[in-house]
C-alpha cells in the first residue's frame, strides 16, 4: 500500500528539515575566548577567533559570586574548498552583577581569560594588561 502524493511530500519535507536541524547542531561548536575587556561594571566584550563567515554569538553566561563563565559559539559553513584564515570577532555579554574583582572563565575550556585594555592584535601588548 502507497502512502497519497501529499503526505509522502510531507515526510520528505520533515526528513530534510531533520537533516538540516542535525548539521547545523554539528557546525555550531563553541570558540576559544582569547581575552576580554570591560566596557562597564556589567557589560563585556570577549575576543574569539573564527573563520570567514562564521556566525558568531555568545550562547552562555554563567554568574557565580567568584566567577563569571562565558561560552561562545560559532557555526561555520564552508561549501567548498577554503584557507586557514583567522577571522577575529568580538562580541558583547551582559552580566547581571558588576564583574568587580571576579576571574572570567571560558566555558569552551574551563581556562581563565586574559583581561585587556587595548583592542586586537595588540591585546596582549605591554601596558595593555
Amino acid at each position: 500500500m502507497r502512502l497519497p502524493r501529499v503526505r509522502r511530500r510531507w515526510i520528505t519535507v520533515a526528513v530534510v528539515l531533520l537533516l538540516v536541524i542535525v548539521a547545523v547542531r554539528l557546525l555550531d561548536g563553541a570558540s576559544w575566548i582569547y581575552y576580554y575587556r570591560v566596557v562597564d561594571d556589567r557589560t563585556l566584550v570577549v575576543g574569539t577567533i573564527t573563520g570567514p563567515g562564521a556566525w558568531t554569538r555568545v550562547t552562555s553566561v554563567t554568574e557565580t559570586p567568584a566567577t563569571v563563565e562565558i561560552t561562545v559559539n560559532s557555526l561555520v559553513v564552508q561549501l567548498g574548498p577554503g584557507t586557514a584564515v583567522g577571522v577575529p570577532v568580538e562580541s558583547v555579554a551582559t552580566l547581571r552583577d558588576p564583574i568587580g574583582t571576579r576571574t572570567v572563565i571560558d566555558g569552551s575550556s574551563g581556562v581563565p581569560v586574559l583581561r585587556t585594555r587595548c583592542l586586537p592584535p595588540a591585546y596582549s601588548a605591554p601596558g595593555c594588561l
